[in-house]
């Protein structure tokens, strides 16, 4: 009876950990999300993105300049008269999809005319299903970013918003067709329980209970 007892409590711890590994390994860690926010009495919106979206620098290393190909998984934007939403589509071409820009805007730079650091949501004209791409700005005082071109995990809480529908470049930029202040703020969006750990915490509430009952039949 004892080797009979032993062997289930294997048997148990067996099932537990089996259970614990196949879940871990059907249920893989996932990159964060990251949710902007802005708003004020005439413009509001937000935008949803994944952190670990390949960074693309199109103009070089030496450029200020960084660009997350199909970073941004979904978007809201009612400013200045244009409205804009969207999803990640299934684009074969990651270019097509909604972005952000991380732009060290200086003094003559791509028709610049001040010193900031840009936190850009980009929808390209595919992606927007029109012959413009649509560039929403938010504009930071100069070394907000620490001169870095990483994509933003914090900004300050306000900030200037600049839209441009007609965004086309280097054919042609267009010019903004709204400007204002608003408010901002990034927080990160939470993870659904993890289902690994709650099948995990039961397999082995599963063990210990058996294994009590077991002992005590024993005794």
């Amino acid at each position: 009876m004892a080797f009979l007892n032993k062997f289930l409590i294997a048997s148990a711890i067996s099932a537990a950990t089996f259970l614990v590994l196949e879940t871990v390994a059907t249920n893989p860690a996932q990159a964060a999300l990251f949710k902007f926010t802005f708003e004020s009495e005439e413009a509001n919106g937000y935008f949803i993105y994944d952190d670990s979206a390949t960074k693309i620098e199109p103009l070089g290393t030496d450029f200020p300049l960084a660009e997350y190909d199909g970073s941004v998984e979904q978007y809201s934007i009612n400013a200045g008269g244009i409205v804009a939403e969207g999803t990640k589509g299934s684009q074969q071409d990651i270019h097509d999809e909604a972005r952000n820009i991380v732009y060290l805007g200086r003094v003559g730079n791509l028709g610049y005319d001040d010193t900031v650091d840009d936190f850009i949501l980009y929808v390209p004209p595919a992606a927007r299903g029109e012959q413009y791409g649509l560039s929403i700005r938010f504009s930071y005082p100069e070394g907000t970013f620490s001169d870095s071109v990483a994509i933003r995990t914090s900004v300050p809480d306000t900030a200037r918003l600049r839209v441009y529908p007609y965004w086309d470049f280097p054919n042609a930029t267009g010019d903004y067709t709204f400007q204002g202040t608003v408010k901002t703020k990034i927080e990160k969006v939470p993870e659904p329980a993890s289902v690994s750990a709650l099948l995990g915490m039961s397999a082995w509430f599963i063990f210990r209970r058996q294994r009590r009952q077991l002992l005590s039949a024993q005794d």
